[in-house]
């Protein structure tokens, strides 16, 4: 059955709290200390190494914590890209195939420990289990569906693009000069690279490669966008990272740079045409935006019609496009995706009593100049130096609109 149409029943009050949450990852995306950054094997990898690690580690985010996805999986991983720009005997199966350990049915990623045992690269490892001087082993959730995934990507660079994922992004991008348009082209470009692989099981792995092979052969890289993309958690978190994160943003107008794109710099986070595209990423859906107490206190109330439970990227994207997307409203989809941080956070414990969305911050909003921002870290674990004069988080716009609160003392 068609579903009805979502309206607002309250556009005043959405507004506000889309644009509280606008402000916070505004704050996210401020320093390099509020999201992850990988523990690569060498400090001398090239832009495009460090992109296509970046690329390949976020393929294996599933299910597990993110740390040991970073700290361990970007150790084996960026070793093997090194050794995969480089080589020029093996081919992509056999150096893929180097990598991986078997127990029984069961498949790792492996390579040997190079850092040294006083760095912060052999500090990060043992800090997850990693016995020094010894083997570093990797094992995500989903490990063979990765790996084909992984292989069937290595592959198309290696065929097609000089091993270079740069050079790939540059010719999905390339001729089109509609900010939004070229997101959502690269955005398909890649998603035709990785995602749209079939999965495979353990047992299938094997038998996996040698289809993967035939098709990467066959590869050609897609100019035409996606109808829609949703459900692409990982695929979405990495072009974020691209055009909005200080690290990332930068390495990849230098590996573009690299590739001979002729002008990379447009792709800078700073630029406003950049900025204004940023309503062309949609919202990584994971289990925390999904959260029945967030979506009943902050959605549910306010909307009718709205999509079923793990549909929040349809809603947030469909009451964006109500509001007047970039137009009138300091918000876009994926900015959601703060909730990562927030909902565990905040939510999960019953902090309404300093939340910006239930009691309010009164309690925790100290106002001093160069100081941490106490309500920043209360709320995302985000670091930020207060600054009093041009804050939006001090007004406590939002507050009081949470429906999930158990404060009795929050204004209705």
């Amino acid at each position: 059955m068609k579903m009805e149409p979502i309206a607002i029943t309250d556009v005043e009050k959405m507004v506000l709290i889309l644009e509280t949450f606008s402000d916070l990852d505004d704050i996210r995306w401020s320093v390099t200390e509020n999201y992850n950054q990988i523990n690569y094997c060498h400090d001398d990898l090239t832009p495009d190494e460090q992109l296509l690690t970046h690329w390949l580690c976020y393929i294996t985010d599933r299910q597990m914590r993110f740390e040991g996805i970073w700290e361990v999986g970007g150790y084996v991983i960026s070793h093997m890209v090194r050794a995969f720009s480089g080589e020029n005997g093996r081919s992509t199966r056999e150096l893929l195939l180097s990598y991986v350990r078997r127990n029984d049915d069961k498949v790792s990623l492996e390579c040997r420990d190079c850092s040294s045992e006083t760095g912060n690269t052999r500090a990060r490892l043992k800090r997850y289990g990693q016995p020094v001087g010894e083997m570093v082993t990797f094992t995500s959730r989903f490990m063979a569906d990765d790996l084909v995934k992984i292989y069937h990507t290595l592959e198309v660079l290696g065929k097609h693009h000089r091993k270079s994922l740069a050079s790939f992004l540059a010719t999905s991008l390339h001729g089109e000069d509609d900010y939004w348009r070229a997101v959502r082209r690269m955005a398909s470009a890649l998603d035709r690279l990785t995602y749209a692989v079939r999965k495979v099981s353990a047992t299938q792995f094997d038998g996996a490669l040698d289809q993967i092979a035939d098709d990467a052969t066959a590869f050609s890289t897609p100019s035409e966008i996606a109808s829609h993309l949703f459900g692409r958690k990982r695929l979405w978190c990495s072009v974020r990272d691209y055009l909005k994160s200080p690290e990332f943003n930068a390495v990849f107008v230098a590996a573009l740079k690299d590739s001979g794109e002729e002008n990379p710099g447009r792709w800078d986070r700073t630029s406003p045409e950049v900025k204004r595209a940023l309503g062309a990423l949609e919202l990584p859906g994971d289990v925390w935006n999904n959260a029945t107490v967030f979506r009943d206190g902050l959605f549910s109330h306010y909307l009718t019609n709205e999509r079923p439970s793990w549909d929040m990227p349809r809603t947030i994207r469909r009451v964006y496009e109500i509001l007047g997307g970039d137009h009138r409203l300091r918000f876009y989809p994926e900015q959601l995706d703060v909730t990562f941080d927030f909902v565990p956070r905040m939510c999960k414990r019953d902090m309404c009593d300093v939340c910006l969305f239930g009691k309010g911050i009164a309690d925790v909003c100290h106002q001093k100049s160069g100081c941490l921002c106490p309500v920043a870290l209360t709320s995302c674990g985000y670091q930020h130096r207060c600054e009093p004069d041009t804050c939006r988080l001090k007004k406590n716009a939002a507050v009081g609109h949470c429906r999930s609160a158990t404060s009795p003392s929050i204004p209705t």
